[in-house]
């Protein structure tokens, strides 16, 4: 047993989403290294959003270290065994694996800001920051709260990435691959809002954190894509809300 404590965020409102969280706990309880706890927050009542779902389920947890796992993700046996070795170094805040979409495609490698806009990685190389997908993260960097519960869903791992960076810290994506992502399985839940919240908050993270992001970067990604009323929204509410 490890100083860890695993945070799962659940919604689903059929029986497709119960299987896909009895899947990813059971990943979780074939760990090599056995966790302190394991907190399951349900959203499915109350939709409260993914960043709330995880700051309720933090004030509850007792670890030192804190691993976020994606509800619609599995982890291979040693997945916690191996990213928990990359905290040994103590400037480390956050680290991930690379993680498989299925056995020949990568879903991510880490977060990439070097274009000025956002994006998972999917080839392994150099990463700036870490994927909430599948990650482990100290306490002490993270402090009382884990994420800014106004991004609701999407890019509060951008943004608290930033954070710990521009607070000393460093993340660590490893070169290896020990986790599966089915690949937001609950963004359907969301309809077209989820479109809303992505286009919104890469603007908000880009207008808080300087050099992490450039909204003209950003526009220009976003008037290549199809125009819809959600994007246009979500536009709108990142440069002026």
């Amino acid at each position: 047993m490890t100083d860890v404590s695993v945070i799962v965020v659940d919604i689903h409102f059929d029986s497709r989403g119960g299987e896909m969280l009895r899947q990813c706990l059971d990943s979780i309880d074939a760990q090599t290294l056995k966790p302190l706890e394991v907190l399951v927050h349900d959203n499915s009542t109350n939709n409260i959003g993914f960043a709330a779902g995880v700051n309720a389920a933090y004030a509850k947890s007792r670890g030192e270290y804190i691993a976020l796992v994606n509800n619609d993700a599995v982890l291979d046996r040693d997945w916690l065994e191996t990213v928990v070795r990359a905290m040994d170094d103590p400037k480390v805040a956050a680290a991930q694996t690379i993680i498989r979409r299925d056995e020949s495609t990568i879903d991510g490698a880490g977060i990439d800001i070097s274009d000025g806009t956002f994006r998972q990685i999917t080839e392994p190389g150099p990463a700036w920051g870490v994927s909430a997908t599948a990650a482990v993260y100290r306490r002490t960097a993270i402090g009382e709260r884990f994420f800014d519960e106004r991004f609701f869903a999407y890019y509060e791992d951008v943004d608290l990435c930033a954070r710990l960076i521009e607070e000393g810290w460093s993340t660590r994506v490893l070169p290896v691959i020990k986790a599966t992502h089915r690949g937001s399985a609950s963004a359907s839940i969301l309809g077209k809002d989820a479109l809303r919240l992505r286009t919104r908050n890469r603007y908000w993270v880009a207008r808080r954190h300087r050099g992490v992001g450039r909204i003209g970067a950003l526009l220009l990604e976003d008037l290549k894509k199809r125009p819809s009323v959600a994007r246009i929204r979500g536009v709108w509410e990142g440069l002026l809300t």
